[in-house]
Order: structure tokens, then sequence, then C-alpha cells
């Protein structure tokens, strides 16, 4: 039986730290993201639209494709938009077969494959312009044979995006919580490691910051949940309070929810707030990696 977590093979050993790795099968069942996972999924897409842009990519690859709260394998649902089919991996046959339907039910094309482990990928040399990932670097074994991969499949730029190991809601929960969960390497997500990784393959850094910086705390589940829980559900806006099916990024792109986008992006005044704020408050750092 194939276990509901990143490493088919591990343990099902719960994580209070990051809820994703044993709750992630829910949301396929009820494609209920709330409001945090939609929101840092609509701040991607403006790094999306940049990095098109500026490195004129015409391919995608999504390696590992793990790590987001919400539904799994749809964080490259922006790209498909624009035509091109993105190359996603993970390493749980179950996640991919339920992703696939999501795809299919909006539809957008994506090529979505197994692959074991992350320290070899079944790509062609120089296959894709762009290579990335958000949140899941900590689910990499072998970070060095990583980055080795990603030099060899990719020809232009590479867009790291890792949890703010620096902002209080990260600190927060590493205190409250342990991170010795088996197939998880926090270490991976630590700066100056993937700086170091980067440099030896010889990636230059093109730019680094914060993002997903909205006004609610880095809780790492959902915040009506949170709210909930504290018995502060009072403190949502009223029209969050109403009753809805659900807030999912993918009704946004089936056109269920056209307006989605702009009622999420209310709240994104943060992104460009001063430094330090955003280095304690920021939910995630990214940094992006050119050959030139």
């Amino acid at each position: 039986m194939e276990q509901a977590q990143p490493r088919p093979e591990e343990s099902k050993k719960k994580s209070a730290f990051l809820e994703i790795i044993n709750s992630w099968p829910e949301y396929f069942e009820n494609m209920d993201e709330g409001l945090g996972t939609s929101y840092e999924r609509f701040i991607l897409h403006k790094y999306f639209r940049k990095i098109k842009d500026e490195f004129a990519v015409g391919s995608v690859l999504e390696a590992p494709s793990f790590g987001m709260t919400g539904v799994s394998n749809i964080n490259s649902l922006w790209w498909a938009g624009r035509g091109i089919t993105p190359l996603i991996f993970d390493n749980d046959k179950q996640r991919i077969r339920q992703s696939q339907k999501v795809w299919s039910s909006i539809p957008l094309s994506a090529d979505i494959r197994y692959v074991g482990d992350f320290d070899k990928l079944p790509v062609d040399d120089n296959a894709v312009e762009l290579s990335w990932n958000f949140a899941a670097l900590w689910f990499v074994r072998d970070l060095r044979s990583f980055f080795s991969e990603l030099n060899r499949v990719t020809l232009r730029v590479i867009f790291i995006c890792v949890p703010n190991n620096y902002g209080i809601g990260f600190k927060l929960r590493a205190l409250l919580n342990s991170m010795d969960i088996p197939g998880f390497f926090p270490q991976n997500i630590k700066p100056r490691v993937i700086l170091k990784e980067a440099a030896e393959q010889k990636w230059n850094l093109r730019e680094r910051g914060y993002l997903d910086i909205p006004p609610w705390p880095d809780i790492a589940m959902k915040k009506e949940v949170l709210f909930s829980k504290l018995g502060l559900s009072f403190l949502l806006k009223k029209e969050e309070s109403q009753a809805q099916s659900r807030t999912c990024i993918v009704d946004f792109f089936n056109g269920q929810n056209p307006d989605l986008e702009r009622e999420i992006l209310k709240y994104d005044y943060l992104e460009k707030a001063p430094s330090p704020i955003k280095q304690v408050w920021g939910h995630h750092r990214y940094f992006i990696f050119s050959k030139d």
C-alpha cells in the first residue's frame, strides 16, 4: 500500500510541524485550499510572469512538486495556461494519479511523472529552459546530486522558493514541533546551503528576496482552520466567513471563479514592505539563478 507522504516507503509518522505530509489526500476530496494557499499561488504567478518575460521561457520542469499546502501537483497551472506543458516530478504514485484527474478536469495539459528519488531526473540534457520548485527542497535526500541534475537539464533559469527559516511563524512552529520526520531534510532550505550548491554548478545568483507576505502569520495550515481553533472566526472579514463551497485556484483556471485572483490579491500590500518586515513576516524566500 502506498504511503501518504513524500517518501512512499517511509513510515507514516505524523507531523505537527508540516501537516501537509499527512493531510494531502484530504485536499483531493474537498478541493478547498483556503485563503492562505490561494494567496501564495497567485503571488507566485507574479514571479512567473517576470521570469517568462525576462528569460523567454518556453519549457518548464517542476521538481520536486510536493510541498505546498493544498491540492498537490498543480503549482505549474499558470504555465499550462500559457500553452506550456510543464514536466512535473513527484515520488508518490497515488498523488500523481489524483492530480492527473484534477488537470484533466480543468482541462489543461501537464506531463506528470513518477521518480523514486530526485538525485537522478529522467530528462534529457538541456531539455527545459526553466526548472523550479516551491517549498519542496527539504524533501530532497541528496541536495548536491539534485543541483547537479538541475544543471544538466536546465538551459536558462532556476527558480527556488523555500520556507523563510528566519520568519517568526517558522521559528515558532520549529520551537513547538519536532522536525525529526522520515524523508525530511530541513537543512536544505538554509540560504547558504542553496547558494553554495548553485555556485558549485556555476549558476549565478540573479535575484533573491522574500515572497508570500500576507497579513496573517505563517501557520502551515488553512487560515480559516486556525482562526476557528482559536475561537477567533469573528476576525475574518464578513465575506470570508460566509459559507462557500471552497476556495481553490482550480476554479479560477476552469472559469468557475474568474474573480478569485482579484479577491485574493487584495491582501498583497505587504509584498512591497521594507526588508526588515519581510524578513520576520515573509512566509517564503526565493532565489533566481541564471547561466549568464
